[in-house]
C-alpha cells in the first residue's frame, strides 16, 4: 500500500523491486516504478545493509513489508528521490523506529520532512503504535532541526558499533482527534485545497 502526501508517493521497497536493485538492473527498477532513477541511487548504505536485511525479512516473513523500507517518489516529475524506512513492527512497547535518506540532489527541498511526517501519520493510524523514533548521528544539526519542527524530542545518547555516537528523538502518538486533524489537513492537501 502506497502512503501519499501533497508532493510525494511513499512506495513499498518489495522483493521484485529489492531484487532488481540487489541485480544492479536501475532499468528495471524504473520500470517498475514508472519513475527516473537519480545519478548516485542507490547508496552504499542501502546496497551493503538494506538490500541484504530487507530480502531475508521478507523472504522468511512476507507479511512484514508494510513495517519496512519505503522508497520517495516524486510525484511530478515522477522520480525516485529517497527511501525511508520502519525497521520491523512495533517493539513490545508499541515503539517503531525510522530512518530515512534523500538523495543529493533532491535534498534542502522538504521532501524529507514530507516523507517522515506522513509515515508517521501512517504509523499513528495503526492502533499497536503508541510512539515513533529515529536516530542521528550527533553530528547531523540538519536532521535534528527537521526531526524537532516534526514534534520529536530528544531523548537519550547511544553508541552505534558503525556510526559512533547517535541521538535518540522520540515523538509519542498524539491523541486520536489530533491524528484525525492531521489527516484531514493532509488530505485536503494532497487534492490541492489551499490551507488557512
Amino acid at each position: 500500500m502506497d502512503i501519499e502526501s501533497p508532493r510525494l508517493l511513499l512506495v513499498p521497497f518489495d522483493l521484485p523491486l529489492l531484487e532488481a536493485t540487489q541485480a544492479g538492473d536501475l532499468a528495471d527498477v524504473g520500470a517498475l516504478l514508472n519513475a527516473a532513477i537519480p545519478a548516485g541511487w542507490p547508496s552504499e548504505g542501502v546496497r551493503e545493509w538494506q538490500l541484504p536485511e530487507q530480502i531475508a525479512r521478507l523472504n522468511r516473513e512476507p507479511d512484514q513489508l508494510p513495517w519496512l523500507g519505503r522508497l520517495i517518489l516524486l510525484r511530478r516529475p515522477r522520480a525516485l528521490i529517497g527511501g525511508i524506512n520502519l525497521k520491523g513492527a512495533p517493539d513490545a512497547r508499541g515503539r517503531v523506529e525510522i530512518g530515512y535518506e534523500i538523495v543529493e540532489a533532491f535534498r534542502r527541498k522538504g521532501y524529507a520532512s514530507e516523507a517522515v511526517e506522513a509515515l508517521c501519520q501512517w504509523c499513528f493510524a495503526q492502533p499497536q503504535v503508541t510512539a515513533v523514533y529515529a536516530r542521528t548521528q550527533a553530528g547531523n544539526a540538519i536532521s535534528q532541526h527537521m526531526l524537532q519542527r516534526l514534534g520529536f524530542a530528544r531523548r537519550e545518547i547511544e553508541q552505534h558499533p558503525r556510526l559512533g555516537e547517535m541521538i535518540v528523538w522520540v515523538r509519542p502518538k498524539p491523541p486520536r482527534g489530533e491524528i484525525l486533524l492531521i489527516a484531514r489537513t493532509v488530505h485536503r492537501l494532497s487534492r490541492g485545497v489551499a490551507m488557512t
